[in-house]
C-alpha cells in the first residue's frame, strides 16, 4: 500500500512539474540540424508574437514543413495578403518557393522543421 501511495505522490508531483515547464518561455532558436549535399533541415522555436521560421519578410526555397507542436500563426504572403492559420502537431506540408511574414499568434511556444531538398 505504501508503494502505491509513494507511487501516486510522484506521479502528481511530475505532472504539475510538467505542466508548470510548458510556460516556461524558450529562446527563438533557427538552428539547422542537419545539413549535406542533399538536402537541409532546419528547426525553428518561436515564443508567442516572434518569427516562426525566419526571421521579418523573408523567403524559403521549395521546402517541407513538420509542425512539431500544436501552432496558431498569422501568415502574409508576399503580396500583401494576411491569413490566420491553426495548425496541429504532427501536420506536414509541401510548399514550393515563397516569400511571406510569418508570426506565431498563440499562447504557446511553436516548434517546426523546415526541410528543403537541394
Amino acid at each position: 500500500m505504501k508503494q502505491v501511495f509513494l507511487f501516486a505522490i510522484c506521479f502528481f508531483c511530475f505532472a504539475v512539474y510538467g505542466k508548470s515547464q510548458q510556460n516556461i518561455p524558450v529562446p527563438d532558436t533557427i538552428r539547422v540540424i542537419l545539413e549535406n549535399d542533399k538536402i537541409k533541415v532546419t528547426e525553428y522555436v518561436s515564443n508567442p508574437g516572434k518569427d516562426v521560421c525566419g526571421k521579418g519578410k523573408h523567403t524559403h526555397s521549395p521546402h517541407l514543413s513538420i509542425l512539431l507542436t500544436d501552432a496558431k500563426v498569422t501568415l502574409t504572403t508576399g503580396d500583401g495578403k494576411t491569413q490566420i492559420v491553426d495548425v496541429k502537431a504532427g501536420t506536414t506540408f509541401w510548399s514550393e518557393a515563397e516569400t511571406h511574414i510569418a508570426i506565431n499568434s498563440g499562447s504557446k511556444v511553436a516548434k517546426a522543421y523546415i526541410l528543403e531538398v537541394k
